[in-house]
């Protein structure tokens, strides 16, 4: 195998039939200025055992919902045991951007838009693209920019918004049938063979969920997701 990417959660490797491997390892994401995990963090907080199987266990089942939607993704296989996923090759728009969904306002969406809400109000599915950009905070973007810097298209902006409020609102709806609370997603895309699919992972670091009110970790909510 040969190694193409170190990441914060996972490396890549390409496989000689010119797949990838994802590897993933124990790493969590967060604020350094915090110490305090969060999906949306741009650096690693600390090491916590399990979480890369967690990621991988979580990420498979719910690919293997969508396949069963006919939803496009890159997915091919896994093998938990060894913290491992096979994908197909996909190309990024740009660097890569990231699709979030917002079901209730926490996190940055309060420290952007706190004059007009407090934590926890209850949010419509707010659509919003970020750049993956760490040097400058994941920056959120809109259709008419990612138009005029060549990243996507009206056309595929409007794509990728429907297929992201679907894809999340399945995961929703899987979290409500077990008694949990999803409050925010994100999810990337990028083409596989010309056409755009859903890429990267769906983990518990890619969300906030609540039980009962509370946030649950990494490790508590992939026990739940069997």
């Amino acid at each position: 195998m040969e190694l193409v990417k170190t990441g914060k959660t996972k490396d890549v490797y390409k496989l000689p039939d010119g797949n990838y491997l994802f590897k993933f390892k124990d790493s969590v994401t967060g604020s350094s200025a915090t110490g305090e995990s969060d999906p949306g963090g741009n650096q690693v907080v600390g090491s916590v055992a399990g979480v890369g199987s967690a990621a991988l266990s979580m990420s498979s089942y719910y690919f293997e919902l969508l396949k069963k939607h006919d939803i496009a993704a890159h997915y091919v296989s896994s093998d938990i045991s060894k913290n491992e996923m096979i994908v197909r090759p996909a190309v990024s728009f740009g660097k890569g951007l990231e699709f979030v969904v917002r079901y209730k306002a926490v996190g940055s969406f309060v420290r952007r838009f706190g004059l007009y809400c407090k934590e926890g109000d209850p949010l419509p599915a707010i659509f919003e693209v970020t750049l993956k950009d760490d040097e400058r905070e994941d920056p959120p973007v809109t259709s008419e920019i990612l138009a005029a810097l060549n990243l996507l298209t009206l056309p595929q902006y409007d794509d990728i918004r429907q297929k992201t409020i679907k894809i999340c609102g399945l995961v929703k709806d899987d979290l409500a049938s077990r008694g949990l609370e999803l409050i925010d997603i994100k999810v990337e895309f990028g083409k596989v063979d010309g056409n755009i699919a859903l890429i990267d992972e769906i983990s518990p670091g890619n969300m906030r969920v609540y039980k009962d009110g509370k946030k649950l970790d990494y490790l508590a909510l992939s026990k739940l997701i069997k």
